[in-house]
């Protein structure tokens, strides 16, 4: 009989634990959409007012690279790198210096999930990471291009 209500009350804590963990699960997911989705909206604008004049309005491409259909947008590193130390010796400027973290995570947030892209969201933490990192020759940013 003790073992019937051990074995009852384990299950029923199991069902309990699995639920709440389906809830957390669910919540963490719905708060990680949202995240997206805000970081999506604000590197839009940002996108509009510092990247579209060479990546067009809808990435795809003019003085700069296309940047819809582009694999090398999957790569959140090399992305955040690129916007931070840009490649000057292909024509783009780095912006490190004129925008914050936090627009640069959205800048690539946005690129990385616009037009036929899914690559996932770019936290403003990513990007502080990598500014340190700056390349010590322009060699080492065109690496990141090519």
């Amino acid at each position: 009989m003790k073992n019937r209500i051990n074995t009852k009350l384990a299950s029923i804590l199991v069902a309990g634990m699995l639920a709440t963990s389906a809830v957390s699960a669910q919540e963490g997911a719905t708060s990680q959409d949202e995240a997206l989705t805000t970081l999506v909206e604000q590197g839009e604008q940002l996108f509009i007012d510092y990247c579209a004049v060479c990546h067009g309005d809808n990435g795809e491409g003019g003085a700069g690279p296309a940047l819809l259909k582009n694999a090398k947008v999957e790569s959140r590193s090399a992305l955040v790198f690129q916007i931070l130390f840009g490649a000057t010796d292909h024509g783009m400027p780095p912006f490190a210096s004129v925008l914050t973290d936090e627009e640069i995570a959205a800048i690539a947030t946005y690129v990385r999930n616009s037009w036929d892209n899914e690559y996932g969201i770019v936290l403003a933490r990513s990007v502080e990471m990598r500014r340190p990192a700056q390349p010590e020759s322009e060699g080492e940013a065109e690496a990141t291009t090519n």
